[in-house]
């Protein structure tokens, strides 16, 4: 059942309805624009066939959600992504390597130039188990000098999550695209029609109430998808906590017992024998264990990493600090 108004465009039916058709170009070409201010200026865009046949049998078909074509020669990859499924980045730099792969052509004649390619990920997560950025921008660098090296590969990750702004505080369109990107489905209508009329055609186009029955009843069948993928990554990151807690006071209680008070955790196993152990509990996981033990925390704090659970959760859950946390590497 279809309860906002608004078309979700964190499904794959609503990203696509909004951004990959004809009728819709104008809005994708704004978005892109947006983001690729001071780089690259696209006037007209021409969307390309988004499935890509194998090279060989063995090879996997990929299936882009948005792929086009500026009318400058750059070739675009434009996706959402809600969950990182696993080896996020690996699969991102294999889409885009494809796609640089298949401008190869056949005879002595081709002299290896290359167009360049860009994948633009929308997402709902971040891609970094370090700081949390809205943009992160990915290329060929120098790594000594940090100069690029060149243009012909590009990625740009944008984490909607950490759009922290107020609809009133969005100053610039890339900031306004994200605002509503990130709230569409809680919008009672599009904001900032008194800034251009692109946003009164945007909310026309994304009101549900403007699709056929046909188009509904599809977008009805990607949104049903989407919460049962949002239901089974909660259920997740839910069983993660309750494993990770039962672990947690198991190792807390035990080992916290036997060397909490020799490795510079006393008072924390001392207030907890009076108050619950509630300090040695989380004290006694970090430093108060043996190395057995040690690793099973640092797989128990990579497990939730891997889920997406955020810092301060992951805190919660193991007792560590975020400082010790983001130590911790795969």
């Amino acid at each position: 059942m279809i309860s906002a108004r608004f078309i979700n465009p964190h499904t794959d039916f609503g990203f696509k309805y909004l951004f990959g058709r004809e009728e819709t170009k104008g809005f994708l070409i704004s978005l892109l624009n947006e983001i690729l201010k001071g780089e690259r200026q696209i006037k007209e865009l021409e969307f390309m066939d988004k499935e890509r046949v194998p090279r060989s049998y063995d090879d996997r078909t990929i299936l882009y959600d948005v792929l086009c074509r500026s009318d400058s020669g750059e070739e675009f990859i434009v996706e959402m992504q809600r969950k990182d499924e696993g080896n996020f980045k690996d699969r991102c730099i294999y889409y885009e390597s494809s796609l640089i792969a298949t401008q190869g052509e056949q005879g002595r004649d081709w002299n290896f130039r290359l167009i360049p390619v860009y994948i633009i990920v929308l997402m709902e997560f971040n891609v970094s188990r370090n700081e949390k950025l809205l943009r992160r921008d990915v290329g060929l660098m120098d790594m000594k000098t940090n100069e690029l090296f060149s243009d012909k590969f590009r990625m740009i990750f944008i984490d909607l999550n950490a759009m922290d702004k107020l609809e009133e505080e969005c100053d610039t369109n890339f900031e306004r695209w994200i605002y509503i990107l990130k709230n569409m489905d809680r919008l009672k209508e599009i904001p900032y029609k008194e800034v251009s009329d692109m946003w009164a055609d945007f909310e026309v186009v994304a009101d549900v109430g403007s699709m056929s029955r046909a188009e509904r009843r599809d977008y009805e069948s990607s949104l049903n998808s989407y919460r049962v993928l949002l239901s089974a990554f909660e259920k997740t990151a839910e069983e993660g906590w309750e494993k990770g807690l039962t672990e947690g006071r198991a190792q807390g209680l035990t080992e916290g017992r036997a060397q909490g008070l020799t490795e510079g955790r006393a008072q924390g196993l001392v207030e907890g024998r009076a108050e619950g152990r509630a300090e040695g509990r989380a004290e006694g996981r970090a430093e108060g264990m043996t190395e057995g033990k040690r690793v099973e925390l640092v797989r128990m704090v990579l497990n939730m990493k891997a889920l997406g659970l955020d810092e301060d959760a992951i805190s919660k859950v193991s007792g560590l600090s975020v400082a010790e946390i983001n130590e911790i590497k795969p």
